[in-house]
C-alpha cells in the first residue's frame, strides 16, 4: 500500500467536514507534498492531527508547556531547585494564601507538608505549582465544569 496525498476538498469529502473547517485546520500545517496541478496535499494522518488540535499548530496550546521541556530537560532539572514557603510562593505568584491553601487541600504537590489549616510549614516547588494550575485549568476548560473551577478558585 502507498500513502495518499489529499487536497483540502478531498479531505473535506473523506472526513465529512466542511471544506472551510479543513482549510482552517490545515492553514498553518506544512503540506506533505503536492498533488496534480501543483496544489498542496496532506496525508490523512496529518489532516486528522491538525483537526484534532483545532487548527492550532503543533507545539502550541496547553501541552506545549510540557512538550517544550523535552528538548531542554537536562537544563531544567540540573542544579538546585528554588523551593518556597507558602507565603513566599503567594507573594512571588501574586496568589492569595487562602487560594494556595485551597489548592493544597485539593492535591497541589508540595516538597514538605505543613499545617493544612494555616499553611504554615509547607514548602512548595514553583514549577510544580505552575504545572498543577495549568493542568487543572485545562481540565476545567475541557470539562466545562464552572462550579468545580470556582470551588477550586482557578479563575
Amino acid at each position: 500500500m502507498t500513502r495518499t496525498l489529499f487536497s483540502i476538498s478531498a479531505l473535506a469529502v473523506e472526513l465529512g467536514k466542511d471544506r472551510r473547517t479543513v482549510a482552517s485546520a490545515l492553514d498553518s500545517v506544512p503540506s506533505d507534498g503536492t498533488i496534480a496541478g501543483g496544489h498542496r496535499g496532506w496525508f490523512l494522518t496529518s489532516a486528522l492531527d491538525a483537526i484534532d488540535r483545532g487548527g492550532k499548530p503543533a507545539g502550541e496550546g496547553p501541552l506545549a508547556h510540557f512538550t517544550d521541556r523535552l528538548d531542554g530537560w537536562q537544563e531544567l532539572y540540573q542544579g538546585a531547585d528554588i523551593d518556597m514557603s507558602l507565603g513566599e510562593a503567594a507573594d512571588a505568584f501574586g496568589i492569595d494564601r487562602e487560594r494556595l491553601l485551597v489548592w493544597l487541600r485539593a492535591g497541589l504537590p508540595y516538597v514538605l507538608a505543613g499545617d493544612f489549616e494555616t499553611g504554615d510549614g509547607f514548602i512548595l516547588r514553583p514549577a510544580w505549582l505552575v504545572d498543577w494550575k495549568i493542568a487543572l485549568q485545562c481540565l476545567a476548560r475541557a470539562s466545562g465544569d464552572r462550579t468545580g473551577a470556582r470551588k477550586l478558585q482557578l479563575n
